[in-house]
């Protein structure tokens, strides 16, 4: 897995990077239809560490748990907490990249019963409001996943350490909402409605 795009700090948290499963990575852009924020262009460099970012998501199967993530992922995400009424979200994820832990859960997520990855290869979270929430924060955004655009809200914190970024995510979804497990398998018999979603996004100072 190859994860080299940059991270950028400036009066706050921008990342504009990108996570590939392969292949050699390009310096970082921000994704064509989303406009950089003015910011950018002073802003401090950083480097993704990829060993220490991930999407990942927890969900149980006849009762056992199991974790899964997505090898790539691109976005920007736009975060100064002295001024959150400029904050933006947009992480677009394709879905084709999803490892569930299991060969037989691997080559059924992108059927059309789960993901249906062929008519909709790519999710999309995407925020324009953070607030603050106790020690942390709160992204107020849509998920749009298999043709379902759904409010979610994602509690995150930012840490930094010296020369370190740190910033982690918690949501909890139902899958069931945007179709995701078509009958018999949109109950909690076999496979759990709840779906925990945890983000991990690490960068070190250039």
């Amino acid at each position: 897995m190859t994860f080299t795009k940059s991270l950028r700090l400036s009066a706050g948290f921008l990342i504009a990077a990108s996570l590939g499963a392969c292949g050699n990575a390009s310096s970082a852009e921000t994704p064509a239809d989303v406009p950089a924020p003015a910011s950018a262009a002073s802003a401090s460099s950083w480097n993704i560490v990829a060993e220490d970012s991930f999407i990942q998501f927890t969900a149980a199967q006849e009762g056992d748990a199991f974790t899964g993530s997505f090898g790539e992922f691109s976005g920007v995400i736009n975060f100064d907490p002295d001024a959150l009424g400029g904050s933006y979200v947009r992480i677009e994820i394709p879905l084709k990249s999803v490892d569930a832990g299991s060969k037989d859960r691997n080559s059924t997520l992108p059927g059309k019963v789960w993901f249906s990855t062929k008519a909709f290869p790519t999710a999309i979270y995407e925020a324009t409001e953070i607030v603050s929430v106790g020690d942390g924060y709160e992204a107020k955004g849509t998920l749009t996943l298999k043709g379902a655009t759904l409010p979610v809200e994602l509690f995150f914190n930012l840490a930094l350490d010296g020369d370190r970024a740190v910033m982690t995510g918690q949501a909890t979804l139902d899958r069931t909402a945007w179709g995701v497990g078509a009958a018999p398998w949109d109950t909690d018999e076999w496979v759990s409605k709840a779906v925990e979603i945890d983000v991990q996004v690490t960068a070190d100072k250039g």
